[in-house]
Parts: C-alpha cells; structure tokens; sequence
C-alpha cells in the first residue's frame, strides 16, 4: 500500500516573543513548502526562510514509519490512560480503608498514587505527540537558526 507522497510543511520564523503576567504573544512570519516523502528511509532537504534567508534542514520520513510513530505514541497514550485508571481505582480503594490500630498502608498505595500522576501527565503528552507528528524534523538548529519551526500545514 502506497501512502502519501507529499507533505505540507510551513516554515515559521519567530519575529517576537512577548511574555506577560498571564498572555504570551508570539508573532512570526512563515512560508509553506510542499515536501516529497521518499519512497523508503528518509531523505534530507534544505528549506529557505522566508526572513532572514537562513538554509534550515530538515528531514523527510517515508509514510509507513511516519505512521508507525503516529501510531505508537497512540499506543502509549492508550496505555496511559489505562494504566492511570487502575492505579487510580486501586489507591481509592485501598486509600479508603480503615486499618486496624498499628498497622501500616499496603506497600503499593504510595507507588499507585505516583503511577496515577506520572500517567496523568504522559497521557495528554503522547496523545498531542501523536496528533502532531508529521514526518519532518528540523535537523539542526545551530546559531542564527534557533528562531525557526517547522509546522504542519492544516487547511
């Protein structure tokens, strides 16, 4: 099965970066690019910004392993959430119980109570992960080209 062959990309180049008690403004200035996936493997291209001119790298995935990580960051998000559900559900009910005088919580009420909060945050982390993966990465960033992302190009 043949996937796509190309994807739209936009390069952004940050132009300010306003920070404020409770707002965060960023402006930015971007141009899109229609990439070319390779058939297998990955392949490597240079991009232009639109402001400054800088050569930005990137590197291109092929459909099948761009899935494949769309897919196990789903995974993994499902797993979270399964495992955030049991831990939960077992600290409440052992949480919840009256010991008798001079006898200590179960040794796993501690480690499901942290298994819930690590999950809490793993979950909604690999969910957004999984959304947002597109195949291309900026390879480096050295220098004058920190001000630049690469984002997917959704219309």
């Amino acid at each position: 099965m043949r996937g796509p062959r190309t994807v739209r990309v936009a390069v952004r180049h940050v132009l300010g970066d306003a920070g404020r008690p409770r707002t965060r403004t960023v402006t930015w200035a971007a141009r899109d690019f229609r990439l070319v996936r390779p058939a297998e493997g990955r392949d490597r291209v240079e991009l232009e910004c639109p402001v400054c001119s800088a050569a930005l790298v990137a590197e291109v995935r092929d459909h099948a392993r761009t899935r494949r990580i769309r897919l196990t960051w789903g995974t993994v998000c499902l797993l979270a959430l399964v495992l955030f559900a049991a831990s939960l559900a077992y600290a409440v009910h052992e949480g919840g119980r009256t010991l008798p005088a001079g006898q200590s919580p179960p040794l796993l009420l501690p480690v499901s109570v942290a298994a819930a909060a690590v999950t809490l945050i793993v979950a909604p982390a690999a969910w957004v992960i999984a959304r947002t993966h597109i195949g291309v990465t900026l390879v480096d960033a050295p220098g004058p080209r920190r001000g630049h992302r690469i984002v997917p190009v959704r219309r």
